[in-house]
């Protein structure tokens, strides 16, 4: 036996080392000689393998760099060296930050050729990198995402946008009375949100390409917290031109909308499967907040079916499904505090990811990590190392954010 091997398991005894403290324990195996796989290794095995090629051009060598850096920081792929094995090379030319990139197979064979033609080089990576993760992986990535958010840095709640390492921020509503409930179309061009500008909320879209603002409906009443659909043609709000406030869809093409609940309660924070075909809210009929599930008609004259969704919490807000409509994260309180948990659809064990006053979780594009806020910050977390790290701060009180879809 190694001589340093007692050492170390007193120190398990003692300390008690907890599974959050793993890697450093994988560094002390490393240290006393005990075996096993470094990290480094089982990525090189589990992970595709990527080679950054050759970029000519007079940017080329930048474009080089920044790719790499890019690529590395999805953390989608193992990025190879010039002399090791790869399963893709992705190489090209970038001439005044223009980007032409082509990424081959281990054969030789090319997946695609394409070029972009954004002002800035960083812009045309960003879109680079999304393009090979989802030719490679099939999830999309998150280099050219944004995530939407409210904040009161100016006195008065408005909306921005930001990317998805929390730079490149900018306030995207000027309402005098305030915007909150901001929701991203799936393309990132468009986004609803809840105006006060008229004394009462309204849900207004605001075109992110040309700037031009409208109502959803011309209907009365209020109408807030809403959510576009899959495909980006209607849109999920509460609406109450007819008394109680319920569940409506809205065609966004028509200006119709059609009621899909039929609750006693106070709806809120509707949130598309990923199907069209379903949606969960949280509705309060005077007992705390509990979640539902309704599902949308697909034709005319069909009748929507309305249950509860059981989480084993009595308060539950803010649930957002996962992009593969396997999960839902929602906000719950915990010890008096809120949380963000996890539950797998339909059935399955609760995962508490954050507490502390975490709360508005909203999943990234693929899947692999939410954003959310706590104490008026904003952050990221990795759902599969569980690491997490405040991407804006500093920048008012921070809430409802929502990630591009």
């Amino acid at each position: 036996m190694n001589v340093r091997t007692p050492l170390l398991i007193f120190i398990l005894a003692v300390c008690q080392i907890t599974p959050a403290e793993a890697g450093v324990f994988d560094r002390m195996r490393g240290w006393i000689g005990l075996g096993g796989k470094s990290r480094t290794e089982e990525t090189k095995k589990t992970l595709p393998r990527i080679r950054v090629g050759a970029f000519t051009g007079g940017t080329g060598a930048s474009a080089q760099q920044a790719l790499r850096k890019e690529l590395l920081d999805s953390r989608e792929f193992f990025v190879a060296g010039a002399d090791e094995k790869a399963d893709f090379t992705v190489e090209g030319t970038s001439v005044g930050g223009r980007v032409d990139g082509r990424l081959r197979d281990a054969k030789g064979k090319e997946l695609f050729q394409r070029a972009y033609a954004a002002p800035g080089l960083d812009e045309n990576l960003k879109a680079l990198t999304d393009d090979v993760i989802y030719t490679i992986t099939g999830r999309p990535g998150l280099a050219t995402s944004r995530i939407v958010f409210v904040s009161d840095a100016t006195g008065k709640r408005q909306i921005y946008v930001c990317d998805a390492e929390g730079g490149e921020v900018h306030q995207v509503t000027h309402d005098k009375n305030g915007a909150v409930s901001p929701s991203l179309s799936p393309d990132s061009s468009m986004i609803a949100f809840t105006s006060y500008r008229s004394g009462f909320p309204i849900i207004r879209l605001l075109d992110l390409n040309v700037g031009w603002e409208r109502g959803v409906t011309d209907t009365p009443g209020s109408s807030f917290g809403s959510a576009f659909s899959p495909d980006g043609t209607h849109l999920a709000a509460v609406m109450s031109f007819i008394g109680n406030p319920e569940i409506f869809v809205s065609d966004l093409n028509t200006n119709t909308a059609a009621c899909v609940s039929d609750s006693v309660g106070a709806p809120s924070s509707p949130s598309w499967h990923p199907n069209g075909r379903e949606i969960v809210f949280s509705s309060d009929d005077g007992d705390g907040p509990r979640l539902f599930i309704v599902e949308v008609p697909q034709k005319d004259g069909q009748s929507s079916r309305l249950f509860r969704w059981r989480t084993g919490y009595h308060f539950c807000t803010d649930p957002e499904w996962s992009p593969d409509g396997r999960h839902i994260a929602f906000t719950t309180r915990i010890s008096g505090e809120w949380a963000v948990a996890i539950k797998p659809y339909p059935n399955g064990g609760v995962h508490v990811v954050q507490t502390g006053g975490a709360q508005h979780p909203s999943w990234s594009p693929n899947g692999h990590f939410i954003t959310y806020v706590q104490h008026g910050e904003l952050f990221v977390h990795d759902l599969r190392s569980g690491n997490r790290r405040a991407i804006v701060r500093g920048h008012g009180r921070i809430t409802e954010p929502r990630w591009m879809r």
